[in-house]
């Protein structure tokens, strides 16, 4: 195979999620450097250097990628770390996104202001420092409060009163490294949350697949499974695409992935909730490589350096893929798994984090996730058995 050790790469962070696509880029042959403050992520034993610094220290990062003369930047799976690979793209000129396109998709605040001004639904919301800068607007009623930019569902809160913005504000306000909180309308939603992955290429979205997400019943604030095609929303999800390609096109983000959420509302009004500036994490790139043909982690290493990439839509129209984020309802040691026997031929992959005997703990956000498993359930049976089973939320043994 042609090597391309003259060409380097840069992954900021090294975490489970990103394992995958550090790999293939040490298949291809590019020097591989990995950065984050966490040594122990399992990334760093592929890649050829580490450094240990905060992806989310945009001057920091932008003086080593400068001092090691890369050729690419990748923020793959990881939110935080989306602004500084595109602060470091516009200050090297390298092939990506804009710091400015990023950042409106990666504040929560900036995020549902573009909404607004370019004519898309967007819930009320307010934000703040300080617990007083809430409470002088809030009028009452059920809100959703968390950091502006935050991610894995970390510092989130349903708020119904103005005592639990006082007693919940700062915790929100922890998990935000502006130091920013946001308090938003709780949206009575229609069905299941619509979620999924889509890629860029010099501003045209080439490709898009969403489909149904279910939410814990440990934690309703955070997912639990995505299951595509969509069962629930097939009738709106023209609509969906279309409006999601228009706030790309506005936005002005130039190339990368994306992870999508939208609501539908009672009134069957479609809100795009999130557009993250990087495909997501829980495996969601390899169900969509399982569901379509289309290889998110090849896509974006190959889009960095500019190898063209097409996509023909290969969607499987047998069956449905599922994607199951495995979590525990409280803290113990970690038993094993307990798969319904009519779905363990259906398992396409699965990865754990834990062995048998390790801690674990409840699930509280995104550091509680214990595995994932994607699944093709080939007909009714086999599909209504998941869904009875993500009811029951009994997937692993727990002591």
């Amino acid at each position: 195979m042609m090597t391309n050790n003259s060409k380097k790469i840069m992954f900021l962070g090294a975490a489970n999620a990103q394992v995958p696509v550090i790999k293939y880029a040490k298949q291809q042959g590019y020097y591989v450097i990995t950065a984050d403050y966490l040594p122990e992520n399992p990334g760093h034993m592929f890649s050829d250097e580490y450094y240990n610094v905060s992806t989310t220290d945009k001057d920091e990062v932008l003086k080593l990628a400068k001092q090691l003369g890369i050729d690419a930047i990748s923020a793959y799976a990881s939110d935080p770390s989306a602004p500084t690979a595109a602060y470091v793209c516009d200050e090297l000129q390298l092939v990506g996104s804009s710091y400015e396109s990023v950042n409106i998709l990666s504040d929560k605040t900036l995020f549902r202001r573009f909404l607004s001004t370019n004519g898309h639904n967007c819930p009320w919301y307010y934000s703040g420092s300080e617990p007083y800068d809430l409470l002088n607007k809030y009028s009452g009623g059920k809100a959703i409060l968390k950091p502006v930019d935050s991610s894995g569902s970390k510092g989130i809160h349903v708020i119904e009163s103005t005592e639990d913005i006082l007693s919940e504000f700062d915790q929100a306000k922890l998990y935000s490294r502006t130091g920013r909180v946001i308090l938003e309308q709780f949206i009575e939603k229609k069905g299941p949350q619509i979620h999924g992955e889509g890629f860029v290429i010099n501003g045209k979205v080439i490709f898009l697949h969403l489909g149904d997400q279910y939410f814990s019943t440990v934690n309703n604030l955070i997912p639990y499974s995505t299951i595509v095609r969509s069962t629930e929303h097939e009738d709106i999800m023209p609509l969906v695409y279309k409006k999601v390609k228009e706030v790309i096109d506005q936005v002005g983000f130039n190339t990368g992935g994306i992870n999508v959420e939208v609501m539908r509302d009672i009134n069957d009004e479609i809100y795009i909730l999130e557009i993250g500036a990087r495909n997501g994490g829980n495996f969601m790139p390899q169900l969509m490589k399982h569901a379509t043909g289309f290889d998110l982690v090849k896509a974006n290493v190959d889009a960095l350096f500019e190898i063209d990439i097409s996509f023909n839509n290969n969607i499987r129209e047998n069956g449905q893929f599922a994607q199951l984020i495995l979590h525990s309802n409280k803290d113990g040691v970690f038993k094993g798994l307990n798969i319904p026997g009519i779905l363990k031929d259906r398992i396409y992959e699965q990865v754990l984090y834990y062995k048998e005997g390790e801690k674990i703990n409840k699930y509280r956000s995104s550091r509680d996730v214990v595995g994932v498993i994607i699944f093709k359930l080939v007909d009714d049976r086999e599909f209504n058995c998941y869904q009875l089973e993500l009811k029951k939320n009994n997937w692993i043994y727990v002591e």
